[in-house]
């Protein structure tokens, strides 16, 4: 009964320390491979750039330019750079948002702002390419 015990506690150990390991901050490499040239839908909180909680999609051109279409349907444009481990987009519509930084648990993938630490976003889904054709 005991090494049924003892296995149990040492698997349980096991699977919460690989857990762990998988989740974290993505790199800068991680971070640009995973949203360059791809079209990410988003849930946002009111701390998004957008300011506005709801669902967003943003298409980051691998050129570091980007689009954005808020809950309401309106567009806003600006650039995007990975600086670190963090991605900083200054938008055109809404200056001085500040970096994100991009913490991944498995499939989920969750945006929060550097300065502050407030979750911005959860990445739902990304597509390759401009899937929306979102245009200025």
């Amino acid at each position: 009964m005991r090494t049924a015990a003892r296995t149990i506690i040492i698997t349980a150990g096991f699977v919460g320390f690989m857990g762990s390991a998988s989740a974290g901050d993505m790199t800068g490499a991680e971070i640009k491979a995973f949203l360059s040239d791809k079209t990410a839908y988003l849930e946002t909180t009111s701390a998004s750039a957008g300011g506005v909680a709801g669902q967003v999609v943003i298409y980051w051109s691998a050129d570091g330019t980007a689009l954005y279409r808020t809950p309401s349907g309106s567009m806003m444009h600006g650039t995007w750079e990975v600086k670190g481990n963090t991605n900083c987009t200054a938008w055109k519509e809404r200056p001085g948002t500040g970096c994100v930084r991009y913490d991944k648990a498995g499939e989920i993938v969750t945006v929060i702002d550097v300065a502050s630490g407030q979750t911005r976003a959860k990445i739902v889904k990304t597509a390759a390419g401009n899937a929306e054709k979102l245009a200025p």
